[in-house]
């Protein structure tokens, strides 16, 4: 049976980082939220710094649907992993609730897993180079107003992991021990 993964966290939590590896060690398909976002952010000039183009998230989410519909017309045996950042809004719980619905159709396990990370790690991973590689946020300026924002709460089958301490190999040994726990 194939499963769905979605790792859910701030900017610089490690959802990218962590969901590779999960999928190097599972074959699973990574679907990181700026595998969608990139395109729109891109040809929008967005690059890290700064305020988001208004059209930003319209156009992407245009993206994610037909990522969306790729995914359900994917083979039986493909499992995915979703990463994305979801605030503490109504809009946002709807999305959590759209991916966990993918799995329903699919007829694949769901696995949400909740990432956090403290705001003075977050602070100084949003300098790290690799993130200039993607158009990731890298605005210190920003950090604060993201963050205030709050992450939507963990749904009560979500793994809460904590990646302020915890390197991304650790992180991704916890994550796939923890499906093979529930797979």
């Amino acid at each position: 049976m194939s499963f769905i993964l979605q790792l859910v966290g701030p900017p610089a939590s490690g959802k990218r980082t962590i969901g590779a590896l999960v999928a190097q060690r599972t074959g699973a398909a990574l679907i990181d939220n700026h595998l969608i976002n990139d395109p729109v952010f891109t040809a929008l000039g967005v690059n890290g710094m700064g305020s988001l183009h208004p059209q930003a998230i319209p156009f992407a989410g245009r993206v994610r649907e037909i990522v969306h519909e790729a995914v359900l017309a994917a083979p039986a045996e493909t499992s995915h992993i979703f990463t994305n950042w979801l605030i503490d809004t109504a809009e946002d719980a709807a999305a959590a609730q759209v991916i966990r619905g993918l799995a329903t159709t699919r007829d694949a396990s769901f696995h949400p897993v909740w990432l956090h990370c403290e705001p003075e790690e977050i602070r100084r991973r949003l300098t790290l180079p690799d993130r200039a590689v993607r158009n990731k946020l890298r605005d210190p300026s920003k950090v604060d107003d993201v963050l205030t924002k709050g992450t939507a709460p963990a749904p009560p089958d979500a793994l809460l992991l904590d990646t302020t301490d915890l390197d991304a190999t650790e992180s991704a040994d916890r994550i796939v021990a923890w499906l093979d726990g529930h797979h």
